[in-house]
């Protein structure tokens, strides 16, 4: 099972439609706004989660009639995309794409990157992507190819205070069982050389591939 996860930050409905497509008729949540956004495409939620305190009351009779709505209380410990996300997880996908959890709320965008953690643990495929990110928290071996490359520039960050024994090999600039540290930016901007790029460490790393 591959899953499409849509919350209400920034979205490009041209891109959303293209990822639905290639992801072959994933299982699609849609989390809060999301459904809004959703609802402007083709693309019909099976799940669709949030307290909607952003969504008018006839939109939402509207979605209660094509779809199950799990409505969660205002009030809560954690944020509509958390609750989504670990559903998602639950579901035990192959592959997991969540967008929409990026945008002008920084807050927001920076709390998803670090839910991904969530999904790592738990060994799934997992990226946020908008129009110029992809992002996915990672552990151990990643690949980057150059076929499935989404943007020029690769960039590694620390999830917590530093990545020990960092090595990337297939890039401009290659390093070899280095320490990084999150208040350095020496692994911002890398880019592929080769056609198979190599990013490794034990630690837990934020790996981006943006582009302008």
């Amino acid at each position: 099972m591959n899953i499409l996860l849509v919350a209400g930050g920034k979205v490009n409905k041209d891109q959303l439609c293209q990822v639905y497509e290639a992801m072959d008729a994933p299982y699609v949540i849609g989390v809060d706004a999301g459904n809004v956004i959703l609802g402007e495409t083709s693309i019909k939620p099976d799940r669709a989660i949030g307290d909607f305190d952003s969504v008018d009351t006839e939109f939402l009779t509207k979605l209660q009639g094509i779809t199950f709505v799990e409505k969660l209380i205002p009030e809560k410990d954690d944020t509509d995309t958390e609750h989504a996300l670990r559903y998602a997880i639950s579901l035990k996908p192959e592959k997991l794409v969540c967008m929409g959890c990026t945008g002008t709320r920084l807050d927001q965008t920076l709390a998803s990157i670090n839910l991904l953690k969530l999904a790592c643990d738990e060994g799934i495929d997992t990226v946020i992507l908008d129009e110029t990110n992809r992002i996915r928290v990672a552990k151990g071996e990643v690949c980057l190819t150059r076929a499935e490359q989404f943007g020029k520039y690769v960039s590694v960050i620390p999830f917590e205070n530093e990545i020990s024994h960092l090595t990337e090999k297939g890039f401009k600039y290659e390093v070899q069982d280095i320490t990084l540290g999150k208040v350095l930016s020496r692994g911002i901007s890398n880019e592929l050389t080769e056609e198979v790029g190599v990013i490794s460490s034990d630690d837990y790393m934020i790996i981006m591939e943006t582009r302008d």
